[in-house]
This record gives structure tokens, C-alpha cells and sequence, in this order.
């Protein structure tokens, strides 16, 4: 580790650490992170950074900036003191991962973004970035799911679209900006925005309506949990993440409930494994071809999120409560799948066009 040659991958959380690293080789644990066929993957345990926005500096937008540079000149940045806000003793564990991820971070040619696929994790890494201010080749592994070739894929070349995930980070880091700034200064936002602008500047909640069953998003997951299992939203919340960090699920964004074209595509492969599951194989056995009822209609941009789906691999060593709630995940997703009659028609229209073409 003398030369600046490793790939650094940093993400959240331990556990998600722990897949990605296996994913890629990264076979030898250290304290703080893994090591191995010429990668370190190493976590924050969180958002370790906060930013917070310069009050007294005028507001700039300038043109000749990046967004990450703009984000960089708008606020300042230091370590969450969680021991201040909670009551209890994690700065010390922080400082000390923080430390790990420096030293890694400059052995490093590249580093690998792997923070969750959303917004606030593409904010978490810039407080980071701008934090440690040690400038390096960053790459942006967005990872929904967290299959092995997928994983491979997203380290190695980064994200499928890079023009679209710039675009739709660029929007969202103005309307950060914009909304940072009419706090400070006291302007309601809101208002000013329903008044002059047509478009819907919350354009994180993006949601697919659908007729028929749909599948899970965070809160109709978390409610289903409450009536079929009795949890609150916190634990249903954690255990659905680490049923996304163990590779099982793909992550369970809030809101969204549709999917992408790609993601349709790998569940006519995957939704096979279904059939193995104890409790609804019977009911997975008797769907012969996938519903695109939940599929992207409007133009949805991927990185708004997707529905919850199951990615294909078989589960293992699994808690009573994890086990209770994959479950409850995969039964939405059969159902969410499985043709209804609306589906049927369509398909006998099609069948019909491509018979009169022929004809």
C-alpha cells in the first residue's frame, strides 16, 4: 500500500460494506475496511459529515462552476457530533473511521462513490469529498440492487448513464441550493415556486400510478408490516435496508413504486427463484409471464428510485423478523407481477396488430 494504485470504494454502512466487498474480491477485513485484489472498500457509518450553508455569503450560481464546485462554495463542513444530538458517545467511532478513510482515501488513485442510491447519498459523499478536500478520480457506483455482476459492473465503469445521472444531480443540487437559501434568508419557497413555475419542484417524490396491485415502496411496506406483523416504522425501516445491504431486496426507496425497463427485464429471470420460496412458491409457480403494468410509463428517470422487487437470490441465514418481512416483500411482488385482465386485453390487441401485419 506504499503507491497511490488502489480503487477506494466508500459506502454507508458495514453490512453493505461487507457484500460489496465480497462482490469484488476485497476478501481481507482490517479494522475499518476490507482488502483485496487491488481494492479497499471501507464504510461512514452513516452521513459522518455535515455541511452547513454559509449564511452570511451571497448566494452565487455561477456558470463557470460545476455543481459539486458550487456545492462546495455555499457551505462549510466538519463531523456530525452525534454525541451532542443523541446523548450518546459515537464521535470517538467516527473519528476513528473517519481516520481509516483518509489514509485509504490517499493511497488512492480512484474512489468509488457507493453511498446509497439516492440523493442524500450523493450529498452525504460530496460532505465527505469536500470535507477531506484531497482532490482524486471519483467514479459513482449506483447500486439499487446488489448483485455480484452488478456490483462488478457499477465499480469498475460507475454509473449505466453518466449524462442522465449528471443531468438529474445538477437539478437537484439547484433546488437544494435554492431551498437552503430562502431558509436562511427567511423566504417561503413554496410560494414562490407554486406562483412562478409549472413544474413540481419535488421531483424526488415521483410515483408510477398503476391499476392493479403495485409494488412495495418504504411507507405502503411499512404499513403492510404494521397490519400483518405489528412493527413500527423504524424497525420495518432498518430490517428493509438490511435486507437491501445482504443483497436480497432492491433498496427500499420511500415513495416510488414503479420500475425501470432493466429492472423488468432481470425479474423475468430472477422472479424463477420465487418458486423456491417456503411460503408463496406454489403462488409464484402459477404465474407464467410478468405483468408490465409496473413498468416506467412516463419518462421516470431512474435515480428517483423504483418499487421494491426481489433480486433473485435465494435467502439464507436470516432473523425470524428479516425472514417475516422478505416475505411480506415477496408476496407484494408476486402480486404485483402476476396478469390481471387488463393485462390479458393488451396482450390480445397485440397479438392482433402483429396478426393483421403479417396478414
Amino acid at each position: 500500500m506504499k503507491q497511490k494504485n488502489l480503487i477506494t470504494v466508500v459506502t454507508d454502512h458495514q453490512l453493505t460494506a461487507d457484500t460489496i466487498a465480497r462482490a469484488i474480491g476485497a476478501n481481507e477485513k482490517h479494522d475499518g475496511y476490507y482488502l483485496g485484489n487491488g481494492y479497499a472498500v471501507t464504510w461512514t457509518n452513516g452521513e459522518i459529515i455535515e455541511a452547513e450553508y454559509k449564511h452570511g455569503e451571497k448566494f452565487v450560481m455561477n456558470s463557470c462552476q460545476d455543481m459539486r464546485q458550487m456545492y462546495a462554495h455555499h457551505f462549510n463542513f466538519r463531523m456530525r457530533n452525534y454525541d451532542a444530538l443523541l446523548g450518546w458517545e459515537k464521535s470517538k467511532a467516527d473519528e476513528s473511521q473517519l481516520s481509516v478513510i483518509k489514509t485509504l482515501w490517499a493511497k488512492s488513485d480512484v474512489i468509488v462513490n457507493a453511498m446509497e442510491p439516492t440523493f442524500e447519498g450523493e450529498l452525504a459523499f460530496l460532505n465527505l469529498y469536500w470535507y477531506l478536500r484531497m482532490p482524486v478520480s471519483v467514479r459513482r457506483a449506483w447500486l439499487p440492487r446488489l448483485r455480484k455482476p452488478i456490483i462488478i459492473r457499477a465499480v469498475e465503469n460507475g454509473t449505466y448513464s453518466p449524462d442522465k445521472h449528471e443531468k438529474w444531480l445538477a437539478e437537484e443540487l439547484v433546488n437544494f441550493f435554492l431551498r437552503a437559501n430562502a431558509e436562511a434568508s427567511g423566504d417561503n419557497l413554496d410560494t414562490e415556486s407554486s406562483e412562478n413555475n409549472t413544474t413540481d419542484n419535488n421531483s424526488d417524490v415521483e410515483l408510477n400510478i398503476v391499476k392493479g396491485q403495485t409494488l412495495h415502496n418504504m411507507v405502503t411496506l411499512w404499513m403492510d408490516a404494521t397490519v400483518e406483523l405489528g412493527y413500527e416504522f423504524e424497525p420495518t425501516f432498518l430490517i428493509a435496508h438490511k435486507l437491501y445491504a445482504k443483497g436480497l431486496i432492491s433498496y427500499p426507496y420511500l415513495y416510488q413504486n414503479g420500475i425501470p425497463g432493466n429492472v423488468y427485464d432481470s425479474m423475468r429471470r430472477d422472479f424463477r427463484v420465487l418458486e423456491h420460496n417456503a411460503r408463496y412458491g406454489r403462488m409464484a409457480k402459477g404465474v407464467g409471464w410478468l405483468s408490465t403494468r409496473n413498468t416506467f410509463h412516463n419518462g421516470e428517470t431512474p435515480y428517483n428510485g423504483h418499487g421494491i422487487v426481489t433480486t433473485g437470490l435465494h435467502p439464507t441465514d436470516l432473523s425470524r423478523d428479516e425472514e417475516k418481512l422478505y416475505n411480506l416483500i415477496v408476496k407484494r411482488v408476486i402480486e404485483a407481477f402476476t396478469p390481471d385482465e387488463n393485462d390479458f386485453q393488451k396482450k390480445a390487441r397485440k397479438k392482433r396488430k402483429s396478426h393483421k401485419k403479417a396478414g
